[in-house]
This record gives structure tokens, sequence and C-alpha cells, in this order.
């Protein structure tokens, strides 16, 4: 093809042609420009494909990330509920039975279990190393970053906070439940009991402290759900994304 110009070219000289040669050479240059022009369009639209398809594998990752943390969650839950009734069962039986039983012994050692905050984040982590432009839309992004910045962190650090508070009161609790060690492996197994149970009864303090891991319970609960309906909610996003 470039042989087949450059013989016009040298045509149109032969023959003095001049006008009509820079004409032609103009109408070459033009033609080169137009398909250097198609090329780039071609190639940045083969980018912004490889760009959106790889976008949409995050995004797929990213997704079974939330139907994980969601079950997690759910998980953590239950157990946080398992606490709040044995913290029931103690305040009950040293408020109105005032009876001391063996069983009470695992729902003594349990009132002081946190169960730690967890989630799967492969998704989030490739999202911010191609950077959050490969998601495209703008609502997408921002609920995102809101989940894995905001509501997630959330509820660690009230998790840390919670468990960090209970330091304070060890030392008091220690003067009233006796830890007993163990081999068991699971922690449900586990169980303390009372130096003495009266003592327990009629200390005020013993009541604040179960009152209060309870209210701390009580939001940690409130905080798990509210990371899953963010997650139910994201997904309902990914999904709506994927489809286009």
């Amino acid at each position: 093809m470039i042989k087949f110009f450059r013989y016009i070219r040298k045509d149109l000289l032969e023959q003095n042609k001049t006008a009509t040669y820079f004409k032609y050479a103009i109408g070459e240059i033009v033609l080169v420009v137009i398909g250097i022009l198609i090329a780039l369009q071609i190639n940045n639209w083969n980018e912004n494909q490889k760009s959106i398809k790889k976008g949409h594998e995050i995004l797929v990752d990213l997704r079974e990330n939330l139907k994980s943390n969601t079950i997690q969650f759910q998980e953590d839950i239950e157990i946080t509920k398992d606490v709040i009734n044995s913290i029931d069962i103690v305040l009950n039986n040293i408020t109105i039975t005032k009876i001391y039983n063996d069983s009470l012994g695992k729902h003594l050692r349990r009132v002081t279990y946190w169960e730690t905050s967890r989630w799967k984040s492969s998704g989030y982590k490739a999202i911010i190393s191609n950077g959050v432009e490969i998601i495209k839309s703008k609502e997408l992004q921002e609920a995102i970053i809101d989940l894995y910045e905001i509501t997630y962190p959330e509820i660690a650090e009230y998790t840390r906070l919670s468990e960090g508070n209970f330091p304070t009161l060890l030392p008091k609790w220690l003067e009233l439940i006796e830890r007993e060690s163990t081999d068991f492996k699971n922690y449900y197994e586990h169980s303390s009991r009372p130096f003495n149970y009266q003592e327990i009864i009629d200390s005020r303090m013993f009541k604040s402290i179960l009152t209060f891991l309870r209210s701390q319970r009580v939001i940690d609960i409130q905080l798990r759900n509210d990371g899953i309906e963010k997650n139910q909610e994201l997904i309902k996003l990914i999904d709506k994304e994927l489809l286009k």
C-alpha cells in the first residue's frame, strides 16, 4: 500500500502536477491521521472493555465476601444472644431465685465472653489496589467505601473498646468469682463459680457489672445487624451493576 502511494506521488511530480501533488499529499496525511485516530479509539475501547471486565470480576468477588460476612455476622449475633441469655439467667437467679445450682457455673463464665470482629475483604482490597475508578458507578463506589471504611470499622472499634472495658471491672469480678481451670477447648464448656454466693446476691456492684455487660451486647447486636443490612443493600447495587 505504501509503495502504491509512493508511485502515485512520483508520477504526479514527473508530470509536473505540483498543485495536484500537494492536494494528494494533504489527503494522504489526513487519511493517516484518521487511521491513527481510529486505531486509538479502538485501543481505548479495548482498554475500557478490559477495565469493565476486571471491575466485574472484582464485584463478583466482593459480592461473595458480603454473603460470607453476612453469615458471619449472623453467627456472631446468635453467640451474643446466648451471652445475653446467660446474663439474664444469672440476674434472675441473684435477684429472684437466689438459689445456687451447678448449671449456673457455665453462665457465670459465659457472661464475660466477647465474640471477635472479623470479615472477608479480598474484593475491597482489589478495588483499592486497582483504584476505585475500576467501579464505574459512583453510587456503588460510595456504598463500598461507606461499608468498609465506616460500618465495619465501627463494629471493630466497639468490640475493641468493650473488651478493653472489662479489665477495669476484672479485679472486682475476681473478688467474687473463681475462674476454674479446664482442659476443654470449647469455650462453652468452661465454668466459673462464686466464692460466696450470698455475697454475690448482696452485691450491688455485681448486678451493675452484669447490666453494663448486657447493654454492651445489645449495642453489639445492633451494630452487626446494621452491617448485615448494609451488606444486603450493597449486594443489590452490585447485582444491578453486573446486569449492565
